[in-house]
Parts: C-alpha cells; structure tokens; sequence
C-alpha cells in the first residue's frame, strides 16, 4: 500500500475542483443561518462539529466504511435521509462522483449510487486506506460546509480557515474511530440538523439547492 498515492487521490477527490458539484449544496445549513440558529464564526464551528459528530457526517462514515467492505447499503443510506433534499443531495453527488470516477480512473461503479456509498466502492477498488479515505471524506465535508458559512453569513475567510483547523482533532479523531466500529451502532441525534434541511424544501429564495 502506497499512501502518498492514497494521499494524492484522495486530495483530488475531495478538492474543491473535484467535478461533481458539492459547492450547490448546503446539507440544511442555509436555512440554520437563516434562521439565526448559525451566525457567527463560534456556531458555525459547533453546528459542523456536531453533523459531523452525532448527524449524517458520522452516518456518511459508516456507509462508506461498510461499502468499501463490500456491504450492500445503498438503499439503507437512502432511506436514511432526512427528507426528500438530503435524498437528492445523496443521489446527485453520487451519480456525479461515479461518472467522474468511471471515465476517469477505468472503473465500473453502478447507477444509482449514494455519494458515501460511491466514495467507498472506488475506494475498495483502488485498495485505499479505509482510515485516511475517512479522514478525507470528513475534511471534505467540513470544508465544504465551512464554505457555505463563509458565504451566507457571511465570515471572512481567515474565519473560516480558523473553524477548519477546529475541526481537525474531531475529523481525526472520528476518522481512525469509524473505521473500527461496527455498522451496528449506526444512527444520529442532530435532530436540528434534519429539521432545518426538511424546512429548507419550502425556502424561497434560497442559494443552495439543500
């Protein structure tokens, strides 16, 4: 195993000019700023920090960790969304993230895909580290969240790169976790975060497409 090229795809992957589009979406956190739930620099850090901890960020690890052991949990991560914009999030991604990935690097990944469940069959396929694949769909995540904040709070970008570097312990931390904890303890308690994604569906106007 060779993980200054797991390094190298990974940080392809989960870049900003990876083609699949991540930046229209906003996981609920537009409707969180609008509401004044998020508004400064200290609750956009806590709001990340717990999606990634105890919401979809965490449940996202455990499909991709599940998938790339070969576990059939597509449907099951669909079903799991919190209402139909998270779905869409979910689908769009992945069927982006495949047709890149296909044309790309020669794979075969199926229609169909959620984005998790995607990222962990290529990664299987191009026998990445399951650890470091975490750690980096994790960041990705963050980042992109932390974006959307930069932009609709709005913070300057310093602030944002400090919300970053905050999360780096927790992306850590749950990275090298997920990767040894049985998909039997999978579930979230970011009952805010799903409300506002659900709330976001009847927006208007609104930037991001969840």
């Amino acid at each position: 195993m060779d993980l200054n090229s797991d390094i190298q795809i990974l940080q392809n992957w989960f870049s900003p000019s990876f083609p699949i589009g991540s930046f229209a979406y906003s996981h609920g956190l537009e409707t969180a700023i609008e509401d004044k739930v998020v508004s400064d620099p200290a609750t956009l850090t806590d709001w990340v920090g717990f999606i990634l901890e105890y919401g979809s960020g965490r449940n996202d690890s455990f499909f991709l960790r599940a998938s790339h052991e070969g576990e059939d949990v597509n449907q099951l991560c669909l079903s799991l969304s919190a209402g139909s914009e998270r779905q869409l999030e979910s689908l769009e991604l992945g069927r982006a993230f495949t047709t890149v990935i296909n044309k790309s690097y020669g794979l075969s990944l199926p229609k169909g895909l959620a984005y998790p469940v995607a990222v962990g069959i290529a990664s299987k396929k191009l026998d990445l580290d399951i650890s470091l694949t975490l750690q980096s769909y994790l960041q990705g995540f963050a980042s992109n969240l932390i974006s959307v904040g930069v932009r609709s709070i709005p913070i300057g970008q310093i602030s944002g790169q400090r919300c970053l570097l905050q999360m780096f312990p927790v992306i850590k931390k749950l990275g090298a976790q997920l990767a040894e904890t049985p998909s039997i303890e999978l579930g979230s308690c970011a009952f805010i975060g799903d409300l506002m994604s659900i709330q976001h569906e009847k927006s208007i106007p609104r930037l991001y497409r969840t």
